[in-house]
């Protein structure tokens, strides 16, 4: 995969999640960048994500970031869990889902609980990726 191909992806049952929650692992998310349309039923989060999926093409050692979108659509609530209100970003650890809930679970024991019905999410790439020189660690 070149660099400059954007990843479109839509997820319809838990294996496709999984995909997601992979691409998503250690994304920077905003709180100002989350939105939920009630009327419409519809979540919409911009990220900005670290690509996972360069790892094992990447042979110079160079990591990449890259703004990408998550959406979910027939979303019924959403409920936020210990958001405090004098942070501005967390990291998405993970996306996973339980019963009529898929939750974006995030630094700081905090959660995003969409309540739906059935899987229907859409992640897209909203630029290419840039380098960065700082990868994620995990201990």
């Amino acid at each position: 995969m070149s660099i400059e191909k954007k990843i479109r992806l839509n997820a319809l049952n838990n294996d496709d999640l999984k995909i997601f929650s992979f691409l998503c692992q250690d994304a920077i998310i905003s709180r100002e960048e989350i939105f939920y349309d009630k009327t419409k039923k519809f979540f919409v989060a911009t990220l900005t994500r670290y690509c996972w999926e360069q790892e094992e093409l990447n042979d110079k050692n160079i990591n990449y970031r890259v703004v990408s979108g998550l959406q979910f659509k027939n979303i019924n609530n959403v409920e936020y869990i210990n958001f405090e209100s004098n942070i501005s970003f967390y990291n998405l650890l993970a996306i996973t889902r339980e019963k009529a809930n898929i939750t974006l679970n995030l630094s700081m024991s905090s959660k995003i609980k969409l309540d739906c019905k059935k899987i229907d999410a859409i992640i897209e790439d909203i630029d290419i990726p840039w380098p960065t020189k700082l990868k994620p660690l995990h201990k």
